[in-house]
């Protein structure tokens, strides 16, 4: 019986495979495994030794693939880190800035908070106040006119140039424009504490619907009694001012109606007066009430009125 060649691979080529895939190592083995199997003697079939000078040149002369360096996971971990903390720093400024709501004249908006909370803003109103943050108080500052109508839990306070209101849950209006230079804060629902900002006095608290304060720079809180239909006329369309400068008047008519009111002559700017439109109020109606009043009279220009004194008789 004639034995079969062996088909042990040569030192050399094991090496050599080493650094091939599995499915190329198959493949010589099976190659080698072949040419064992064949007799020397054949003619055209090369000899084991010839077919492995061959093979081990081609090995030799085939590129290796380049491995890519491997980086020290001790250079990676900083970076990481001060990814995640200028993240953190940006969702934090994000939800720590303030939000300004700025209300276009004429116009009315309503702002809802997270809790279901909601601020009505006038026209020509501007509210200030951050995102909610787990443990941090809620505060809001206005300049204007708004209706706040907070859900009973986490406490709530606003801030004006005079006052500072701290609420619960309830329901009540601020009144804060620049030029009245005083805050109105009237009560609709609920219980508020109404203290000046400017002032060493006790705070105020309001317990009774329809109770209002009036804090100024300069004077003693003023309690007054309102019905929420004075309070609220600018919900519906009208126009109440209740003892406030002549001028005060006249820049609530162009934030209410968005137009143009200019003053020609001495009119009683600091002249208090009250105007009640519970609805529908248009401004042709109340500067001709008004200059009943002053006496004055009004003529339309292309973007509003023109507003001007009354001459002295004999002029």
């Amino acid at each position: 019986m004639n034995e079969r060649p062996t088909s042990r691979l040569p030192r050399e080529l094991e090496e050599a495979l080493r650094e091939r895939s599995p499915e190329e190592r198959h493949q010589i083995v099976a190659l080698w495994e072949r040419l064992g199997a064949l007799k020397p003697s054949v003619e055209g079939v090369p000899s084991t030794e010839a077919a492995w000078a061959e093979l081990s040149a081609r090995l030799a002369s085939t590129p290796r693939p380049a491995r890519p360096p491997r980086r020290s996971l001790h250079r990676r971990w900083p970076i990481a880190v001060g990814m995640l903390l200028v993240l953190g720093l940006i969702g934090v400024y994000v939800l720590l800035r303030p939000r300004v709501v700025t209300v276009p004249p004429g116009t009315i908006r309503t702002v809802t908070l997270a809790d279901g909370s909601s601020i009505t803003l006038r026209g020509g109103s501007q509210l200030a106040y951050a995102s909610a943050w787990p443990g941090r108080p809620r505060r809001m500052r206005l300049m204007g006119e708004a209706l706040f109508e907070v859900v009973p839990g986490r406490p709530l306070t606003v801030e004006t140039a005079q006052a500072r209101v701290e609420v619960l849950g309830t329901r009540f209006t601020v009144r804060a424009w620049p030029e009245a230079r005083e805050t109105r804060v009237t009560l609709l629902e609920g219980r508020v504490r109404v203290r000046a900002i400017r002032a060493s006095r006790q705070p105020l608290v309001l317990e009774s619907p329809g109770h209002s304060v009036r804090i100024g720079a300069n004077v003693e809180p003023l309690p007054e009694r309102l019905t929420p239909d004075q309070v609220l006329a600018w919900r519906r369309g009208g126009f109440v001012v209740i003892d406030e400068p002549v001028g005060v008047v006249l820049r609530e008519l162009e934030r209410t109606f968005n137009l143009r009111i200019e003053v020609a002559g001495p009119l009683p700017l600091d002249r208090r007066i009250t105007v009640l439109y519970q609805q529908q109020a248009r401004p042709e109606a109340i500067l001709q009430d008004l200059c009943l009043t002053l006496p004055c009279h009004y003529r339309r220009i292309s973007r509003g009125f023109v507003v001007e004194a009354a001459l002295p008789s004999g002029h």
